[in-house]
């Protein structure tokens, strides 16, 4: 009985249970109902089981994470040099010149024609970048329903931070940036899994939202007053 009252006090205190605790818990309570003949008894019993099952899932799920972990354990193949002996860190490095502020991709930055060559020129853009599924997965699917033959009309880049939501957005603005072809080195097989041989003109617009004071109107270089995410939506 002594258990039971702890096991309710530690409920009631909205304690952890590990599953072991929590079975051998619900083991004594089915003992207390045995032993009056309770019919609850038969729920606590499959309740138990339940316990038994959940526990048997963690056991197969941590066996599993300990598996994949073991091909990658172990000493390294002989004969293989230091990555230092074999990369060459970029010039800025060496000479701790270097700016990381000044190669972070800028979607605001390359639209106002600002930044670095690799993120601001489409040519360079698709040179020093590999086109992953996901991203031919974007891309193809925004050259689909710009030509009319299909695609998501309005798409959500669900990645964690750091995960290239402004390089997808950085890929997108070059794609149709009337940047011939043979300029957008790999982009071939966009082209070919979207069915389109050349590239639509498209009319871009760029809203950078910690670049736009909601409460403050901006006024553009020919004059026009832009009070709204709206109103520079329909300028540019």
């Amino acid at each position: 009985m002594s258990d039971l009252r702890d096991t309710r006090n530690k409920w009631a205190h909205q304690k952890a249970f590990s599953t072991d605790n929590l079975y051998r818990a619900l083991d004594s309570i089915q003992r207390l109902l045995t032993s009056i003949s309770a019919e609850e008894a038969n729920e606590i019993e499959r309740q138990k089981q339940e316990v038994l099952r959940i526990r048997f899932e963690e056991h197969a799920r941590k066996e599993t994470r300990k598996a994949a972990v073991v091909p990658i354990e172990g000493q390294p193949a002989a004969g293989l040099l230091p990555w230092r002996k074999v990369v060459t860190p970029h010039a800025d490095v060496l000479s701790n010149r270097h700016e990381l502020g000044r190669f972070a991709a800028n979607l605001g930055q390359v639209h106002r024609g600002e930044g670095e060559e690799e993120y601001r020129l489409p040519r360079a853009f698709f040179q020093r970048n590999f086109l992953t599924e996901g991203l031919r997965y974007l891309l193809t699917g925004s050259l689909r329903r710009l030509t009319g033959t299909g695609g998501d009309a309005v798409i959500e880049l669900q990645t964690n931070f750091g995960r290239g939501k402004t390089h997808s957005l950085l890929a997108l603005y070059h794609l149709f940036s009337d940047t011939p072809i043979s300029d957008l080195v790999g982009i071939e097989p966009v082209l070919d899994a979207a069915a389109v041989s050349t590239l639509p003109h498209v009319q871009r617009a760029v809203l950078v939202g910690y670049e736009l004071s909601p409460g403050q109107a901006h006024v553009k270089p020919d004059g026009t007053t832009i009070n709204t995410l709206w109103g520079e939506l329909a300028w540019q």
